[in-house]
């Protein structure tokens, strides 16, 4: 396996686990912690640390919302499109999360790259 494993172990994890699945659904528009938990029908200390998980697999990003009245807000969002996994040879292969942020020039690099690889 290419990459580093742990990082690749925690993405794998993230995956299997149904409720990070569901939270990744539910947060495709910044949500705090508690509509994340009311979305999912989840205890918040659970979503807490689903979240964290998620977080640190590097699927959902933290962002801090700010309020005129000076109490911010912490949101989620989620901070992937997929997950690419392409096989590179005999029991290896690499990881790659594909980032929803990136502009049309990007995307089309990024896409040139991966076809150039396989030719």
């Amino acid at each position: 396996m290419s990459g580093d494993e742990t990082d690749d172990q925690a993405l794998f994890e993230a995956l299997a686990d149904p409720d990070c699945r569901d939270i990744l659904a539910a947060v495709d528009e910044p949500l705090p912690a508690r509509a994340v938990a009311e979305a999912c029908d989840l205890p918040q200390t659970s979503t807490y640390r689903k979240l964290q998980q998620l977080s640190e697999a590097g699927l959902v990003a933290e962002e801090t919302e700010l309020r005129p009245d000076g109490h911010h807000t912490t949101t989620y969002v989620r901070d992937t499109t997929g997950v690419f996994v392409p096989l590179t040879g005999e029991d290896a292969f690499d990881v790659e999360c594909l980032r929803p942020r990136k502009s049309a020039d990007e995307r089309l690099a990024l896409l040139w790259s991966r076809v150039s690889e396989e030719l």
